[in-house]
């Protein structure tokens, strides 16, 4: 008799009267396949033939190891499962960005289109300049902007732009009082003819802040 038949005996009595998981139900059916020995027991139990009362004691006691062990190791799977779920959504919320709210930044008095050194500059103080990235878009004449609405490449007309920031405000160093920061846009003489516009993109509202019009 191995180990495995001492587990499938313990648990044989509750499989016969039916009150056994699902899994320790498979468990008996899969190991009585192969063991004579089992099946037989489990035979014998189904024409009434009972254990010596001690014997049911210890094998109870067996029984009811062998359950708080499974609830145990099912407890402890559940807690993996959960763990890596919450591992996961905080990943996610270090590791993805959003537009920085436009009126809790103070966009539209902290970011401007500079000119200086023969290049625009756009310019960035304040809690904006706390942002993570600049993320670019375009612009066309019906107002559509590239990525959102009916985007028509051959009426691009106007530079936009849009700060992102990371998900979580404790991760994003809004009060710190960063000086202002400064991107190279293009340089004057190389702008693109099509350029007629630079603006703040809010793309939550879908809605400009011209920084710079051509003359």
């Amino acid at each position: 008799m191995n180990n495995n038949c001492n587990i499938i005996k313990d648990l044989l009595p509750l499989y016969a009267d039916g009150v056994c998981s699902k899994e320790s139900c498979t468990l008996v059916e899969e190991h009585i396949k192969g063991c004579s020995e089992c099946r037989s027991e489990l035979e014998t139990m189904g024409n009434d033939i009972k254990l010596p009362a001690s014997g049911d004691a210890d094998a109870l006691k067996r029984i009811k190891r062998r359950i708080r062990a499974e609830k145990i190791v099912a407890g402890l799977a559940a807690a993996v499962v959960i763990l890596g779920g919450l591992t996961s959504l905080t990943v996610w919320l270090i590791n993805t960005d959003r537009s920085m709210d436009v009126e809790k930044y103070h966009i539209t008095e902290n970011v401007s289109v500079t000119e200086h050194d023969g290049a625009l500059w756009l310019s960035m103080n304040g809690t904006a300049s706390s942002f993570d990235f600049v993320f670019p878009t375009i612009s066309d004449t019906d107002g559509d902007h590239f990525g959102h609405g009916n985007f028509d490449k051959e009426k691009k007309n106007g530079l936009g732009y849009t700060l992102k920031q990371r998900r979580i405000d404790a991760l994003a160093f809004t009060e710190m009082g960063l000086d202002g920061i400064e991107k190279k846009i293009s340089d004057t003489d190389q702008l693109g003819d099509w350029v007629e516009k630079i603006f703040y993109y809010d793309d939550v509202n879908n809605k400009e802040y011209i920084l710079w019009e051509r003359d």
